[in-house]
């Protein structure tokens, strides 16, 4: 049977007028969510910094000299880039320019378009091929050091191993130095040149047991790393943790723009409160009760971070215990801030255990200094109590009664 046709006008729509067309959103595309118009204005945004930075280094390559170097076997006369010294002109005149793109957040999308996309256009102009370097926000001298945490002379020779993986990622840094720090007495300077020294095309300086012989007082490997530095920024890595030139960039950057130390974030990617481990909410409770529940449980125990030069001498001693260095920087008012990557982490996927080697019974000894400092409630004031009341008088309605006219600034506890 067919359908009666009818002369009824569609809904909303007046005699004489014309049918409503589909609703436009603010980006005036027809039919398309805000959300939806939202990353398409981001992605265009990403996409027209990646295309000024390829522009903006192909120019100010142009007419630099860039150093050679003689290669080794080949015919008298022949030369190459020198790729290191090429790295390092690219940073800095990234560092130096690259600021007219606009202020970007160097643990985001724009920042990582942007400044890739300069140094491929930098390398178009000097005739290298693109070799995926990544700048630095900053002009500073950035020293990594790697943490091997005892790790053996297997993990230079492991084909893929993590650290082999951390040292390409490296090598795409215009890094003043590369810093192994190891216990082990078989990882020897010998084994650091023959296998690290070249996957970097640079020298990398060996310290503890089996490397350069220094004074580190009895605070351990990160300490002795941290005496040898020349850095103005210390990247500390973990050698089992493949970490990113995104990543490494984020902490230094940070670091550049302001901060004393730069937390790996790894709060975002916490379990339910009743699956975390108990050193988890031990950091955590100790973050809340120094006042920085922002931090969440954000800490110098887990790698990668980032310390200022200021940061490292004003640890001293204590950067040997990661904890105590943690609740010292907080106590002593240092600029501590987190850092995650935004729309690339990935990270995500790693074991949180890979990441923080504290113990819960650490933290508390981080609580009992913060305690020996500030006393027993630290700086949160006891506004309600009435202690006079417990006092050994012969009536405790005569006692002396606190004044609950205190700062309110935080919370009583």
């Amino acid at each position: 049977m067919k359908r009666l046709k009818t002369n009824k006008k569609p809904s909303g729509t007046a005699r004489g007028q014309k049918p409503r067309s589909r609703m436009r959103t603010r980006s005036g595309n027809p039919g398309k969510t805000g959300a939806k118009a939202g990353t398409s204005r981001k992605g265009r945004r990403i996409a027209e910094l990646a295309a000024a930075g390829r522009r903006l280094g192909g120019l100010l390559a142009a007419g630099l000299p860039v150093r050679s170097a003689s290669v080794d076997g080949d015919e008298a006369g022949s030369c190459r880039t020198d790729e290191a010294a090429a790295r390092r002109q690219m940073n800095d005149l990234w560092a130096r320019h690259g600021g007219v793109l606009s202020g970007l957040n160097p643990a985001g999308p724009e920042y990582a378009a942007a400044s890739s996309a300069f140094a491929q256009g930098y390398c178009e102009r000097v005739g290298l091929r693109d070799k995926g370097w990544f700048p630095f926000p900053s002009d500073q001298r950035v020293s990594a050091v790697i943490l091997l945490h005892g790790a053996g002379p297997e993990a230079f020779t492991v084909q893929d191993s993590p650290l082999l993986r951390l040292l390409g990622e490296l090598k795409r840094l215009a890094l003043h130095e590369v810093i192994l720090a190891s216990r082990d007495e078989a990882v020897t300077p010998q084994l650091v040149q023959t296998f690290a020294a070249p996957r970097l095309e640079a020298e990398v300086k060996l310290v503890g047991a089996g490397g350069v012989s220094v004074s580190a007082g009895g605070g351990g490997e990160r300490l002795a790393a941290a005496e040898a530095a020349e850095g103005d920024i210390l990247v500390f890595l973990d050698a089992s943790v493949s970490s990113t030139a995104e990543e490494i960039a984020a902490l230094a950057g940070t670091v550049a723009g302001g901060s004393d130390a730069a937390l790996w974030g790894v709060s975002a990617k916490l379990p339910h409160f009743h699956k975390r481990p108990p050193e988890v909410m031990a950091k955590q409770f100790v973050n809340y009760a120094l006042g920085r529940r922002d931090l969440r449980a954000d800490s110098l125990t887990v790698l990668p971070h980032a310390l200022s030069r200021q940061a490292v001498k004003k640890l001293g001693a204590e950067l040997g215990h990661p904890v105590r260095a943690h609740g010292i920087a907080l106590l002593e008012g240092l600029a501590v801030s987190s850092v995650r990557l935004s729309g690339g982490d990935t990270r995500g996927a790693r074991p949180f255990a890979w990441m923080d080697r504290s113990r819960a019974s650490d933290h508390l000894e981080a609580l009992r200094l913060a305690m020996d400092r500030l006393g027993p409630r630290l700086f949160y004031p006891d506004n309600w109590r009435r202690r006079g009341y417990a006092a050994d008088t012969d009536s405790p309605y005569i006692a002396e009664e606190p004044s609950v006219s205190g700062d309110f600034s935080r919370e009583s506890i």
